[in-house]
């Protein structure tokens, strides 16, 4: 005898009628005590051989064990495959009790070996084994597609599936025939038309292209399904920026929703992308609060960081006084905080649109360096270099004249700050320029705009009083009642200051236009008090006549001379600019203030002290603590003479006399040819400084009643310009030639005419002793005596000359001290008490 156990085991059903099993295998073999069984399905253990015959070993439903010979079992082996497709709706029945079932779930979608057919109760069931040989179950024939081969039915699937896995095989059938590599067709989608449950356990799919062309058969673990053409989502989670102006879908049926230039700049997180049947990729674009925006062509995209693509900027910004960092990466590392530019302005060169939804800028300074990247928030963009405006609401002083106010940005030149001197002035706002300066948007007491000035011209003041000069003058408060101030508030002290006198240590030049003195009475400070209070002037009395004009007229252009940066470049205009009216000369703050506007001479105003003024006008109207000095007054009790020297300098004989003077202690005047100055400039450099006063006597000495009007003109002012280029001094008074002058000629030169009461006629006699007795004979008290330094014989006559008029009891004076600074244009001089008008 032998035996065949089965694994796995096998099945089959007693028949209906007839059928026996018995207890034992010999009892089976003598056929004895036989026991009925009517139709049951068995599960077959083992199979005993004889030459008896053939008994299967079986199990009951019941689990008892029996007997029964082959030739009573009905089952029908199978070499068949069968599928349970996914929508299966059979039972599978776990055991030979055909009433324990298999969840749905577990066993559907898969292809088993069917082991045998059996039919039972009039229904046919396959067994079903799975790829390790594993019983499954029992199921309705008629509930599984049959198949002669391990990959199963064929089942209808019509799905698009994207192939998402690379570098596995594709093959041509289920011989598995290596057809092709998911590398060379992966990231596409193809229509899977049909689905195979092989038995190996891996579910197959059928793919094929647009044109129906089959791809091969790929394991459907290397593809994902979609829900149309478009594939399936693929992640891809990639920051993006669109940059070609294509539709933006709703979905895939192709509903516009947007057009991509509607998002210039803007980046989107592309979640997902799509292997379109098209041919196209497609990806869905989400905004930073995670709403889908909808479906782009990749074409129209580029990858980037969240923080977007680099955009030329080239715009300027001013910073805002915040608390932002300036990053050094979009990894947010600080690289600065804007504290330490608050307010000031940079050059923003590029801007990034970050997927947060803030704009970032790429900073740099006016040397090229790079700051960081700062939220656009952090700062306002700015019309130009000037940076933005921000309100500044103070008050100001102007401090510094060198300065240019400017109309624009674009430094068209406005004004100058001299022009504004010492004003107070609103600065309404700044503006923090990208150069490293600040400039103010100044405004005046009427509300208009005066321009833009460095700020390095002014000085920030408290209020509208404006800032704190010093003055350091005595001031007369005037007859009228004037309020004297505590303080710029208005507060009033109860001082009456009428008619005294005080010492203005500072000035404020307030923002409405009135200046206030800070007066004080010896040490103790008495109070604020405008500065209109001061004594003013009625000019028509102060400066009388045309003669105390053009008085004036000669202090003026040595003032501009005086006060020039280059004298050389405004000399001709000074001296033939026209003469000033009286209109043009105002009192303010101490000086007396001359517009020159117009006039071209390099300054449009100069200030005159009264001091320097006093010589010029009615000296009397003035504070006389204030001209002291400027006005020479003569003892009339003593003698005095003026010793005059013409047509000099000499190179020899001028020096010693200057020797002798300076011996005898003694200052004349010396009347000069502008030829001559020119040629010993330093002969009369040194006449001037040491004390002796310088007229002009033409350049070339002649006889001025004789020339026209142009040619009087070119030959004192060419004496003029000589004398100022070797001395710093304009001539204020001439001698002309010959003593030859007369109305035309004074109308012409416009300079108090010299002439002499004592002519020694040096020049003839050319002898010391000759000269000092024509002196002895005619000298007199006031008088002019007439001498030449070129002559070595009057040179000579000097010492002695000076020996006997002082044992006479003469003193020797300067013409400006024998007329005690009176001597006016357009009057001649022969003595200090003989002169006329012409």
């Amino acid at each position: 005898m032998t035996s065949e156990k089965f694994s796995p085991v096998k099945y089959g059903v007693s028949k209906l009628a007839d059928s026996v099993y018995y207890s034992s295998i010999e009892d089976a073999w003598e056929k004895k005590d036989p026991q009925p069984i009517g139709e049951e399905l068995l599960i077959l253990d083992e199979l005993f051989s004889s030459e008896l015959g053939k008994v299967y070993q079986g199990t009951r439903s019941d689990k008892s064990s029996v007997l029964i010979y082959e030739s009573d079992v009905l089952r029908n082996e199978s070499d068949k495959y069968g599928t349970l497709a996914n929508d299966f709706k059979g039972v599978v029945f776990k055991d030979v009790t055909l009433s324990t079932t298999q969840d749905n779930k577990d066993v559907e979608g898969k292809t088993y070996r069917i082991q045998e057919e059996i039919t039972v109760g009039g229904t046919t069931y396959v067994s079903l084994f799975n790829k390790e040989n594993e019983f499954i179950g029992f199921v309705n024939k008629t509930n599984v597609a049959l198949s002669s081969g391990e990959e199963g039915s064929e089942v209808a699937f019509n799905k698009y599936v994207t192939v998402t896995t690379k570098n596995k095989e594709v093959y041509e059938n289920f011989d598995f025939k290596v057809m092709g590599n998911t590398s060379q067709i992966g990231n596409k989608t193809y229509l899977a038309k049909t689905k195979f449950y092989h038995h190996n356990g891996y579910t197959y799919v059928g793919l094929y292209d647009l044109n129906n062309k089959f791809k091969g058969y790929v394991n459907e673990d290397f593809v994902t399904v979609g829900e149309g053409r478009q594939g399936a989502p693929i992640s891809y989670d990639k920051y993006v920026i669109l940059v070609k102006d294509y539709d933006i879908w709703k979905d895939f049926s192709w509903q516009p929703k947007a057009k991509a230039n509607q998002y210039k700049n803007q980046v989107f997180k592309a979640k997902e992308i799509f292997y379109h049947t098209n041919g196209s990729e497609y990806l869905s674009l989400y905004n930073n609060k995670d709403q889908l925006v909808g479906f782009i062509s990749r074409e129209a995209t580029k990858d980037s960081g969240a923080q977007g693509e680099y955009v030329s900027y080239n715009k300027y910004i001013t910073i805002k006084n915040q608390n932002y960092s300036l990053w050094s990466s979009f990894n947010w590392t600080e690289r600065h905080n804007t504290k330490t530019f608050a307010n000031k302005t940079f050059l923003a060169r590029g801007i990034y649109y970050h997927f947060n939804g803030d704009k970032y800028l790429s900073v740099y300074d006016n040397k090229g360096y790079w700051l960081g990247y700062l939220n656009a928030n952090g700062a306002t963009v700015a019309n130009g270099p000037e940076g933005s405006y921000r309100s500044f609401n103070r008050y100001v002083s102007v401090t510094n004249n060198n300065y240019n106010t400017w109309q624009n940005f674009s430094w068209k030149k406005k004004n100058q700050t001299n022009k504004y001197t010492n004003q107070t002035i609103y600065a309404k706002g700044v503006y923090h320029h990208y150069n490293g300066s600040e400039y103010y948007s100044l405004y005046n007491n009427k509300n208009q705009w005066l321009g833009y000035v460095n700020k390095n011209a002014v000085t920030l003041a408290a209020g509208s009083q404006g800032i704190y000069h010093s003055y350091g003058r005595r001031v007369t408060m005037s007859s009228r009642n004037y309020n004297v101030y505590r303080n710029f508030n208005g507060d009033k002290k109860n001082v009456n200051v009428k008619n005294k006198t005080y010492t203005a240590k500072g000035i404020y030049y307030h923002f409405s236009g009135a200046r206030y003195f800070s007066l004080y009475d010896g040490n103790k400070w008495v109070g604020y008090i405008n500065a209109n209070a001061e004594q003013s002037y009625d000019m028509n009395k102060l400066i009388p006549n045309q003669e105390s004009l053009l008085a004036v007229h000669q202090v003026i252009q040595q003032k501009i001379l005086d006060t020039s940066s280059n004298p050389r470049n405004v000399i001709d205009r000074v001296l033939s600019m026209s003469t000033i009216n009286r209109r043009d000369v105002t009192y303010e703050g101490g000086y007396f203030v001359v517009s020159l506007k117009g006039k071209n001479v390099g300054t449009n105003a100069v200030k005159l002290t009264p001091k320097e003024i006093a010589p010029a006008v009615n000296y009397r109207m003035l504070p006389q603590s204030e001209i002291k000095g400027a006005i020479p007054s003569l003892n009339r009790n003593k003698k005095y003479v003026a010793l005059t020297f013409d047509d000099g300098p000499n190179p020899y004989t001028t020096p010693q006399l200057l020797n002798t003077l300076k011996q005898k202690k003694v200052k004349a005047t010396f009347f000069m040819l502008g030829g001559s100055v020119n040629a010993n400039p330093s002969v009369a450099r040194r006449v001037v400084n040491e004390g002796h006063q310088i007229g002009s006597h033409s350049y070339s000495h002649p006889q001025l009643t004789g020339l026209s009007g142009a040619q009087i003109i070119n030959e004192m002012r060419s004496t003029d310009k000589a004398i100022y280029f070797a001395t710093g001094k304009l001539p204020k008074t001439y001698r002309p030639p010959y003593g030859a002058a007369n109305r035309f000629v004074s109308n012409t030169v416009k300079k108090p005419s010299i002439t002499w009461s004592v002519d020694t006629r040096d020049w003839e006699s050319r002898n010391p002793v000759a000269i000092n007795n024509v002196v002895n004979r005619t000298v007199h008290n006031g008088a002019i005596i007439l001498l030449h330094d070129i002559h070595q014989p009057s040179v000579n006559s000097v010492p002695t000359m000076i020996d006997n008029l002082r044992r006479q009891g003469y003193e020797f004076v300067t013409i400006d001290e024998l007329l005690e600074m009176q001597e006016r244009p357009l009057h001649g001089y022969y003595s200090q008490y003989r002169e006329f008008r012409y």
